[in-house]
């Protein structure tokens, strides 16, 4: 499913963030999956494992205020030694407020 989502999902991007979105993978309205990736290049695990949970929290917040449905995938692309949790979570919402503007 990851495979098939970053082929042919449409691309959000922001400077250490890409998010892939498929609408058609919901089963029904208001159901979601998402995966984060974040490559070995952003640090050693205990980064990534950060980064990860923070980019999680963020999401959970972002959809309690916008029920969105389909497929996510949120791949962090930068350096994980160089970015925080408030810039993280300031580019996951530029990103948010885009997928929404062109629904």
């Amino acid at each position: 499913m990851i495979q098939a989502l970053l082929k042919s999902g449409k691309r959000f991007n922001a400077s250490n963030l890409t998010v892939y979105r498929d609408e058609s993978l919901s089963p029904s309205t208001g159901i979601y999956q998402v995966a984060f990736l974040v490559g070995s290049r952003a640090g050693n695990a205990v980064t990534r494992n950060r980064i990860k949970r923070w980019m999680r929290e963020d999401f959970r917040m972002l959809q309690d205020k916008d029920k969105i449905d389909g497929g996510f995938i949120v791949r962090f692309k930068g350096n994980g030694g160089e970015i925080d949790h408030p810039m993280l979570s300031k580019e996951l919402e530029m990103i948010y407020k885009s997928i929404n503007i062109n629904e």
